[in-house]
């Protein structure tokens, strides 16, 4: 049996090294800058205003999509990981293939369900920072 914490180490681990394959070799210290940020955004602005950031960052305009890959992936790629972690906790629903679905779900819960989410996505991101700041030393080793 594994702990919480746990659970969250191994999934973290999975999405940075995922994250990093699809942003490139050079990229893990720009990668673990941003996302050493999202905590705070959480904290100031709310996890609804900081998915939307992320998701209207990660928009392609142009091509009606969102970007996936490439160095401007790396928007996509939180946001893809937080809502994978959230739906994984059965906290949120989550459908890559239409995520403003889950903002909008975001906005129908509760104070008590809102603030559950929130703090579940801020002790997800810890591990998530740790993790890219791992790959980061592992990179200048």
């Amino acid at each position: 049996m594994k702990t919480k914490a746990q659970e969250r180490a191994k999934f973290a681990y999975e999405k940075v090294k995922e994250a990093l394959e699809i942003l490139g070799k050079g990229s893990a210290k720009e990668f673990s800058s941003f996302v050493s940020g999202l905590p705070a955004m959480i904290l100031q602005n709310g996890l609804g205003h900081t998915l939307c950031f992320l998701l209207a960052k990660a928009a392609n305009q142009k091509e009606s999509k969102y970007k996936k890959t490439g160095k401007e992936a790396k928007y996509w790629l939180a946001f893809e990981a937080l809502a994978e972690w959230l739906k994984k906790q059965d906290l949120l629903n989550y459908d890559p293939d239409n995520p403003a679905q889950t903002i909008h779900e975001l906005t129908r819960k509760r104070a008590l369900e809102y603030l559950a989410l929130q703090e579940e996505a801020l002790r997800f991101l810890e591990w998530f920072k740790v993790m890219t700041k791992m790959f980061v030393e592992e990179k200048s080793a």
